[in-house]
């Protein structure tokens, strides 16, 4: 019985022991013959805060560590309710709407030797990433505006309350680094760098606002960036 026993035990170790490349092999084949996705689409969801959104779009360059991402956004803001609040800055408007894009150029420098078994992502990375930016508003405010007339051959001017519009080209870079997460092909992206904003009025005169806070769209100089993405691969 006993001996028997132990020849059990040694045909069963011999089994696996054999089995054990060849299920190593597969598996091995298996990974590397994922093809890792190409493209990653994901929202920026802090841009609400300034009545916007931004969706980024992101191309894996010839298979590689490098990608090349472009962020279209959108803004609007119908009601600024701190618009009767006026402190005499450019940017003060009843109205707004706006476009921008931004392009980046994007390099992994770090990747994780875990990977997500279905898409062969790594599970987390770092990058560094850098670009350029443009945006450009359109504001409308009610002002009282000088409307001249003429009364027995004598011009005078009395104030109308009217709609003015203006504008503002905004111009920038930005050089961030980011801790990117990734679950399957679920995104979830953490950045931080500093950037460099340049706005312009009409006739391209750069916006002189005294007190002008960061988050204005007339800020002109350098602030802090940071934020999250979340978006999935394809």
């Amino acid at each position: 019985m006993k001996t028997n026993l132990t020849a059990i035990t040694t045909i069963i170790f011999l089994i696996c022991t054999s089995l054990s490349p060849v299920m190593a092999q597969q598996d091995s084949l298996a990974s590397s013959t994922i093809i890792e996705p190409q493209n990653a689409i994901s929202f920026v969801p802090q841009y609400a805060i300034i009545n916007g959104i931004r969706i980024d779009y992101e191309r894996r360059i010839k298979n590689g560590n490098h990608w090349i991402v472009a962020a279209p956004m959108f803004f609007i803001d119908n009601n600024n309710q701190f618009y009767y609040y006026d402190d005499g800055s450019y940017a003060n408007y009843e109205t707004m709407t706006g476009v921008g894009l931004n392009i980046y150029f994007k390099n992994i420098v770090y990747k994780s030797n875990k990977i997500n078994w279905k898409s062969g992502l790594p599970r987390h990375s770092i990058y560094l990433s850098a670009g350029l930016s443009y945006q450009y508003f359109s504001l409308t405010s009610s002002e009282e505006v000088a409307v001249p007339f003429i009364d027995n051959g004598i011009t005078y001017y009395q104030f109308d309350l009217q709609d003015v519009k203006k504008s503002i080209n905004r111009y920038g870079g930005v050089v961030n680094v980011g801790w990117q997460l990734v679950f399957d092909r679920f995104l979830l992206d953490l950045y931080v760098g500093v950037a460099f904003k340049y706005s312009t009025g009409e006739g391209g005169a750069i916006i002189k606002t005294p007190n002008s806070g960061w988050t204005r769209i007339d800020y002109s100089g350098i602030l802090l960036d940071g934020g999250l993405r979340l978006g999935m691969f394809f």
